[in-house]
């Protein structure tokens, strides 16, 4: 299980901050290994599958969303196929294989206005996942524009959902997919450029995706195409793809992620205390580090 845990309250008790709220894992790839797997005849996930398989597990059992969910899973992007129907390249035939091999509920959002009818749902409460999943834009029946504009002017959504508990993973490269991703993480980056022979699984990975190997997430199951840069706040490597120098291309962070103060949906700054971050100056999913691994947490001061 993926156990990324930081004992950061007595450091928010330091600086004087009012309170802190705890959010939800999150991953995030440069992938498009929906694109590059497919389901055995015996009903096993193979390949890029299998590294699906492996996050959504990790994330639903680390998601913390109060009360009762009314699906496990909401994929954002992708069409649902037919009952048993789990067609190789398509990303939709991807969650679906990973969802029933787990035994998960998913709720499949496709298009603009269906994109936009679920964030309202959402915000009203009619319906409460555990967690968000982002087809990505590397196969069949996932991101396209009308798409990525809904999930950009629903950031503020994402960041709350995330806020409060529920988990976020996602696929792919580019604005389509990430246009949301600075709204929720300034300093972050989705950038073009990946190199999936040589990639390897970091200590954290491993322990993120306990029973995937490389070969998993390599050119063995297919290429990369994007990484990450900048500040990445509590996220944390999970895999590095295979150029020199190596270049982060999953990251994530898990359960018990504190958000710090002067954010949306986060407590307020304490104005008499010094050093204290101004609103905003702070990633809004700022995740804990690795406690378990001995990795430092990188905070944005002012």
């Amino acid at each position: 299980m993926y156990q990324i845990k930081r004992t950061f309250i007595a450091i928010a008790c330091a600086v004087g901050l009012s309170g802190v709220a705890t959010a939800g894992p999150v991953i995030l790839g440069g992938d498009d290994l929906t694109d590059h797997g497919s389901r055995s005849d015996a009903g096993a996930n193979l390949e890029g599958w299998l590294y699906i398989e492996k996050a959504v597990s990790n994330v639903l059992s680390n998601q913390t969303r109060a009360g009762t969910l009314t699906h496990d899973i909401v994929a954002l992007g992708s069409a649902a196929l037919a009952p048993g129907v789990y067609t190789s390249g398509n990303a939709g035939g991807a969650i679906a294989s990973a969802a029933n091999v787990l035994g998960k509920t998913v709720l499949f959002v496709d298009g603009n206005a269906g994109i936009t009818s679920f964030f309202a749902d959402l915000a009203s409460g009619a319906v409460n996942p555990g967690m968000l999943w982002i087809a990505g834009n590397g196969a069949d029946n996932d991101i396209d524009s009308d798409d990525g504009s809904a999930l950009t002017a629903a950031a503020a959504a994402i960041n709350t959902f995330g806020a409060s508990g529920g988990g976020i993973m996602s696929h792919g490269s580019g604005s389509d997919v990430y246009g949301w991703l600075s709204a929720l993480l300034p300093g972050l980056s989705n950038v073009n450029g990946c190199s999936s022979g040589g990639a390897t699984l970091t200590a954290a990975g491993q322990a993120a995706f306990p029973g995937l190997s490389n070969m998993n997430i390599d050119s063995t199951a297919g290429p990369c195409h994007s990484n990450f840069t900048g500040d990445f706040g509590g996220l944390t490597t999970l895999a590095f793809d295979g150029a020199t120098p190596a270049r982060s291309y999953i990251i994530g962070g898990g359960a018990g992620t504190v958000i710090l103060c002067g954010g949306e949906n986060q407590p307020p700054c304490n104005p008499s205390t010094n050093n204290v971050p101004e609103p905003g100056s702070l990633p809004l999913v700022a995740l804990a580090g690795l406690a378990l691994l001995g990795a430092g947490l990188r905070r944005r001061r002012h």
